[in-house]
């Protein structure tokens, strides 16, 4: 709705009053801080001098002086951080509810004891996101509140001036929401605060489910809604830091693209990790894990390789036959001599007591390690290195090693493994692939998993909140290493069954996710795609005969285009044509080798050609070349895609939905 003139100047002399207590809190601030930045500098300086002469009771007195100085430090920096951040642009939104006027904000700036902004994750807030004008309520700290929203308006603020205000609605096509999704693919990914829709912001501020879900279809905003989750629970639990949240991302192209999101939104990043360097850190067995990208590229280049019992390795059948063979292992272990150490021998019967009754509830190898513990204790006063000698003593004596490696070798060599797997296996390949310095990506999740079934699961008492995106990458198996490993954190699970690109794994829906986290969860689908033209959106619905995949871009007209695949020698025209539109350019394959090809050709012509691989961390966004895997998760104004793709329809559905506006195909 266009506002009265009077109306805007209103607007207008109400930014420059809050840009104006903007910078004076800023420059009060900025002077607090070179003020304490210089109070703490002394403190430390007399600390060191004086430290000779301190007792213990005065030197702990320091220390915890000390500490509570640089927290105060931190948060002033915080504080002047936020407040440069928002100088420019205070606020984006705002709306009466009860006759008060609340203007939101990526954080929030306060005035005396008055809010002249709020922060977005405030309570209040959630208001703007999910009601239309009339009767609205909110859970509030002190409970429910109700009341009438008269106005809701939305503002684009560039460098401190007013560029646009306009009334709006929730109406999903709204001025603004169109405008943002109009422009351009940046570099990295940016924050959506002024645009959160309805059904995202009911899952970036639930703040009960301990494991939510998230079924979204490409483009429905899943990395967003997932970061923009993480900086609310940031803002609402007490005591829960960056450092308390850990993110699974697909690869590191991957990470380095969502990495301005959080602190745009005035929070620190997260720790970040992979699954393979994730599996790395509980794998020392072997000098390095194979990456998830390189276990893909194996099966696109056509290796030789025993697919079948790749896929049974992966699979959830895989699961039990492990647990059963951990458990017969356990059963079949026993002393076979009786343990003699400095004059004191304990006999074998007592030994087998002890592993098979006293200790029975404990894994194999912790027990071992507590019947040690307790000999130690008993007969050595528990000398650390008496510890040791015993623990080696009682290998020496047992019918198990603890060799991993073998360990899991010998588990296809079972009658057990037989039985669950009755088909022929390449045994040399299978042990040739276990005995190199290299764990395949397929038995690495069965490698952790019978190793800590063996040894117990360690426990990773830091992280409070675990987000894994790209939710349909990961295996059942992989789900139950997990939990058991941040057995008391809380989940955020994100992913697309449709945009899989494991030719060997596919769930048929991420609701089988709930066996797995059987206490409080819920599960969610988003099914608005915001990124694709509806264009491309029909015509990626096609490749998997998908229908409920609604597009939010308006209609802008321009057709996917599709060329014949003699004719790819003129790509670079269509390359040129894109160039001058649009600021990124994607040529998607379906392999690696046929990327590299074909960059090294385009190179010839354009310099900035990047190309994706497995070990790609930044890249240029001018044009670049990749496999349809290495791109998952990011975004691009324009693509065309080679298509080589006959059956690979999931992977074929991932290249065509990178694309925002405008799509070419050589086929």
């Amino acid at each position: 709705m266009k506002l009265s003139e009077e109306t805007i100047k209103k607007e207008k002399k109400r930014l420059e009053n809050t840009i104006e207590e903007i910078e004076h809190q800023l420059s009060h601030s900025e002077h607090s801080l070179t003020e304490s930045n210089e109070e703490l500098k002394n403190f430390q300086r007399l600390r060191w001098e004086q430290e000779h002469e301190m007792d213990q009771g005065e030197r702990y007195s320091f220390v915890q002086e000390n500490d509570t100085r640089i927290q105060d430090l931190e948060e002033k920096t915080k504080k002047v951080r936020n407040l440069l951040r928002i100088k420019d642009a205070p606020y984006f939104g705002s709306f009466i509810f009860n006759d008060e006027e609340i203007y939101l904000g990526i954080t929030s700036v306060k005035k005396e004891m008055d809010y002249i902004v709020y922060d977005w994750r405030a309570p209040i807030c959630s208001l703007f996101y999910d009601y239309e004008l009339g009767h609205a309520k909110y859970t509030s700290p002190g409970g429910s509140e109700e009341g009438e929203i008269t106005q809701k308006r939305q503002y684009r603020i560039e460098k401190g001036k007013l560029k646009h205000v306009f009334d709006t609605n929730i109406n999903i096509d709204d001025d603004l929401l169109q405008e943002v999704l109009a422009e351009s693919s940046n570099e990295k990914m940016k924050n959506i605060v002024n645009t959160i829709q309805m059904e995202q912001n009911r899952v970036i501020r639930d703040e009960s489910t301990k494991a939510m879900i998230v079924q979204g279809i490409a483009g429905s905003g899943k990395t967003s809604v997932a970061l923009h989750r993480i900086a609310f629970l940031l803002y609402k639990i007490e005591y829960l830091t960056s450092q308390n949240v850990l993110i699974f991302s697909p690869n590191n192209v991957f990470t380095e693209y969502i990495s301005n999101v959080l602190p745009d939104l005035g929070e620190e990043n997260t720790l970040q990790t992979t699954y393979h360097q994730f599996a790395s850190s509980f794998i020392s067995e072997y000098e390095r894990v194979e990456s998830y990208s390189s276990f893909v590229e194996r099966f696109y280049k056509g290796v030789r390789q025993d697919n079948d019992l790749i896929g049974f390795k992966l699979s959830d059948s895989s699961i039990k036959c492990i647990e059963s063979y951990a458990k017969l292992y356990t059963k079949a272990a026993r002393f076979i001599g009786d343990l003699e150490y400095k004059k004191q021998v304990i006999p074998m019967d007592e030994l087998n007591e002890l592993l098979h009754m006293r200790f029975d509830k404990q894994p194999l190898f912790e027990r071992v390690e507590l019947i040690a513990e307790k000999i130690n204790n008993r007969y050595f006063k528990g000398i650390k290195g008496d510890y040791n000698k015993i623990l080696s003593a009682l290998y020496k004596i047992a019918n198990f090693k603890k060799d991993y490696i073998a360990i899991y070798k010998n588990l296809f060599e079972t009658l057990l493994f037989k039985e669950q797997y009755p088909h022929p296996i390449r045994k040399n390949e299978n042990l040739r692939n276990l005995s190199g310095n290299v764990i395949h990506y397929e038995d690495a999740s069965p490698f952790i998993y019978l190793k800590c079934l063996l040894e117990g699961f360690p426990y990773q008492v830091h992280v409070r909140h675990v987000v894994i995106d790209e939710a349909q990458d990961y295996t059942y198996l992989q789900y139950k290493i997990m939990k058991r490993i941040f057995k008391n954190a809380t989940f955020t699970i994100l992913g697309d069954i449709h945009q899989t690109v494991n030719p060997y794994y596919h769930y048929e829906s991420l609701q089988v996710l709930e066996g797995i986290f059987k206490e409080d969860h819920q599960y969610v689908e988003l099914k608005k795609s915001y990124r694709s033209s509806p264009e491309i959106i029909e015509y990626a619905n096609k490749i998997l005969g998908l229908s409920h995949v609604s597009a939010i871009r308006k209609n802008i007209g321009i057709p996917v285009v599709h060329k014949d695949i003699r004719d790819l020698r003129h790509i670079g025209k269509d390359i040129k044509y894109l160039k001058d539109k649009y600021k990124s350019v994607a040529v998607i394959t379906k392999s690696i080798d046929e990327a590299k090809i074909l960059a090294g050709e385009l190179k010839k012509k354009y310099s900035k050609t990047s190309v994706i691989d497995i070990d790609t961390e930044k890249y240029n966004r001018e044009l670049i070349v990749a496999p349809a895997y290495g791109v998952k998760g990011l975004e691009f104004d324009c693509a065309i895609i080679v298509n080589n793709f006959s059956d690979d329809h999931y992977l074929y559905y991932v290249a065509v939905t990178r694309c925002q506006h405008e799509l070419i195909i050589y086929e």
